[in-house]
């Protein structure tokens, strides 16, 4: 790989040497794994909540409540374009992480469950913000051929942090409940962001150096050529993250009502997030191969089935383990090409915009999610249903990708170049 890029191939002019701008994308993965962290915490906590009778939740209203921190990615990732704009990627990315811990941390505070929830809004708005943001950061470091690769690997941060969080959860509400894990997410989020920000902000002022950074009216964004891109990535986004959010929030819940031990529901969600790292890198190196819209095909294909064979109920115990892996595989990685669809058919100066709107839209798939989950299982339909939902957000999902060919790609970025 040389040693500058140019322009055109997303990547700063005076570029940083290879193995900091590798660095950008191993700081934004970090900054992700904070974010999976706090974002998915709350599944591993949603059995030790229902039994806490000071927040007197039922299964329906845990779905609500997961279901905030969902809308503020909503409205987070569609504020995102004008922010970045306004005050830089660096400053959007290290304050979002900052407000996200704060609010996470707090959460062991809370006494009620209207408390809880407007602490997961104010979080989600901040993770909302966060993503697009430190997805254009890292893809504007890499060769064009690499933007799967850069972005996957900058989202499998968030199952990384999924991991980690299914760890920490395992140990410590046996032991204190739920409230220890919310300060554990806290602080880890403050080391992370300590630690990435002085990398960060020079990865970001280089950009505006080279005047890549995101700017201009944000209308400028929908051309004739860009609006069918823009709608098609935001359902396929909207189908995705409702599949993986859902299966995210409420594995560890419908494992339980499968009479499974919550030790052994806590190894599938450990598993599961294994799975989605693995697959992350995996589909991504694929993606180069074969190119990006099949693989993310493929995987949505995939994940479909697992759901169908895990709400079989046939799977042994092994074979649950291997499923729930190959769908943490490919879920994920479904939604991880989505967002390089969408990146490599817009400029960098447009790049963040266009991952924040279809993120921001596609966030009400996430938003639905928990209380899909919880309306289902509330009307006593079973987990087996809702993991059938699940399979047909995925399949949904894959049938809109039809409509993002090589050709509409193309001529989005030109007609914004």
């Amino acid at each position: 790989m040389s040693a500058t890029l140019s322009a055109d191939a997303g990547s700063p002019a005076r570029a940083l040497d290879a193995r900091s701008r590798w660095g950008v994308v191993a700081a934004c993965t970090a900054i992700m794994l904070a974010e999976g962290f706090d974002l998915l915490i709350y599944s591993n906590a949603i059995p030790s909540l229902l039994m806490d009778p000071a927040m007197a939740l039922d299964k329906s209203g845990a779905g609500v409540v997961g279901s905030m921190a969902f809308a503020g990615m909503l409205v987070g990732g569609l504020a995102a374009g004008r922010l970045v704009a306004w005050l830089g990627l660096a400053r959007v990315v290290l304050a979002g992480c900052l407000v996200f811990t704060a609010a996470t941390a707090a959460v062991a505070l809370t006494g009620s469950a209207w408390q809880l929830g407007a602490l997961r809004l104010l979080a989600g708005l901040a993770l909302g913000l966060v993503l697009p943001a430190a997805l254009a950061l890292a893809r504007a470091h890499v060769q064009q051929r690499h933007g799967a690769l850069a972005i996957s690997i900058v989202m499998s941060g968030m199952p990384l942090g999924g991991m980690l969080a299914a760890l920490v959860s395992r140990e410590l509400i046996p032991a204190g409940g739920w409230r220890p894990l919310f300060l554990a997410g806290g602080a880890l989020g403050l080391v992370l962001a300590a630690v990435v920000a002085p990398l960060v902000i020079r990865a970001a002022r280089q950009l505006a150096q080279d005047a890549l950074a995101p700017e201009g009216p944000w209308r400028a964004l929908f051309t004739r050529a860009s609006r069918p891109v823009l709608a098609l990535g935001t359902l396929a986004t909207l189908a995705d993250l409702l599949t993986w959010y859902g299966i995210s929030t409420w594995l560890t819940q419908l494992m339980r009502e499968f009479d499974i031990p919550f030790q052994g529901a806590m190894q599938l969600m450990f598993t599961l997030n294994i799975g989605a790292i693995a697959g992350s890198l995996l589909t991504a190196s694929l993606a180069i191969r074969l190119g990006t819209r099949p693989v993310a095909m493929a995987a949505g294909l995939v994940a479909s089935a697992c759901l169908l064979g895990i709400a079989s109920r046939a799977l042994p115990g092994w074979g649950l383990f291997a499923v729930v892996a190959l769908l943490g595989m490919s879920a994920i990685s479904a939604q991880n090409l989505v967002n390089a669809l969408v990146a490599d058919a817009f400029p960098a100066p447009h790049r963040a915009a266009a991952i924040g709107m279809t993120l921001g839209i596609g966030r009400l798939g996430a938003v639905i999610a928990p209380m899909l989950g919880g309306q289902i299982l509330a009307a006593g339909h079973g987990p087996s249903w809702v993991l059938l939902a699940f399979a047909a957000s995925a399949l949904l999902g894959t049938l809109l990708l039809l409509g993002l060919g090589r050709t509409r790609v193309r001529d989005c970025l030109g007609s914004l170049s």
